[in-house]
């Protein structure tokens, strides 16, 4: 700075800078944008995704004289809809305003290497395949699941469990079964100390497990009543992240 500045001088630049020359970067930033340019949003330097984990894409559909790019958000099917919002958030009718300069509006990556490839943009391909992986993550859990409401259901999905199978309950919880055993319920009562059951019938399907600890114990239907449990392991929703 120059040295015929007073410290008042400088708190008053400082305070002027800090106030004003954010916006006027943000602005130059966003005088680059073009009218048919898809962009993605920024928040914290967070990209905004919608349920799916698909980047939250949006259109500019007018610039004003000066430059400002104004957009709408893209739906499922790639069309501009809803709200227009400016890409400086000046207005405080604009619903990014509230983030301050925290938010940035970037071109997206696809669109530009679709530019750079002169390859067919589509901005909702993401979206699309993200959808349909969770459908197929969705279907896969619902089919998976056994259910545990009725002590009967785990009896029979007991019955066809085999020695080296394993039990899932959840992503990473499970029990690996050691072995299987049929029992009278005179010979569970003498033979399985401290547990009780309410199945039905003359017979009783006692598993031996092991737990992800390396804990083994002995287990009735009972064990899983009104739990987690499925045939194969279940998917996560966190494949729609990668």
């Amino acid at each position: 700075m120059s040295s015929d500045l007073t410290t008042a001088d400088k708190q008053l630049i400082e305070q002027w800078t800090s106030r004003f020359e954010r916006g006027l970067d943000a602005l130059e930033k966003a005088k680059q944008l073009n009218v048919g340019d898809y962009l993605v949003l920024y928040i914290d330097n967070q990209i905004r995704t919608n349920s799916y984990g698909a980047p939250i894409k949006f259109k500019v559909v007018h610039s004003t004289r000066h430059g400002i790019p104004f957009v709408k958000k893209v739906n499922k099917k790639g069309d501009p809809v809803g709200q227009i919002y400016s890409c400086t958030g000046s207005l405080d009718t604009d619903d990014y305003n509230q983030y301050g300069d925290t938010f940035e509006f970037r071109l997206d990556p696809d669109y530009a290497d679709s530019i750079i490839l002169q390859d067919q943009y589509d901005p909702s391909q993401l979206h699309k395949s993200r959808q349909e992986m969770w459908k197929e993550v969705t279907a896969h859990n619902k089919n998976a699941k056994v259910n545990t409401t009725h002590l009967g259901g785990i009896v029979k999905f007991f019955e066809k469990v085999n020695v080296g199978d394993t039990l899932w309950t959840s992503n990473i919880g499970h029990y690996l079964v050691q072995d299987k055993e049929i029992m009278t319920r005179q010979d569970f009562k003498n033979n399985v100390k401290d547990t009780e059951t309410r199945t039905k019938g003359p017979f009783i399907i006692v598993l031996t497990v092991r737990d992800k600890k390396g804990k083994i114990f002995k287990i009735t239907a009972d064990f899983f009543s009104y739990k987690a449990l499925y045939r194969e392991r279940p998917r996560t929703y966190k494949e729609l992240k990668t």
